[in-house]
């Protein structure tokens, strides 16, 4: 094995039955699977740690407001 591209890792045997598991039902190599799952983390990890300046805002866009979907009559004013 090619130790300067490849490399191994120690997971719980409970772990490495699930990831095998779940890279056969998704047709992936158990690699291919692990690459998958850090990604998933990766991603899920840079929400949690952004400022929340640059998290998305409802209704898309970098306006302080999530734009009006409302077509039509207005919503009358509260009292």
């Amino acid at each position: 094995m090619d130790t300067n591209r490849w490399k191994s890792i120690l997971v719980p045997r409970g772990t490495y039955e699930e990831i095998k598991a779940m890279s056969k039902v998704q047709g992936r190599t158990i690699g291919g699977q692990l690459r998958l799952v850090f990604d998933w983390y990766k991603e899920s990890t840079a929400v949690l740690d952004a400022p929340s300046s640059t998290l998305p805002l409802p209704g898309g866009g970098n306006s302080p407001r999530p734009k009006s979907i409302r077509k039509g009559k207005k919503a009358p004013k509260a009292k």
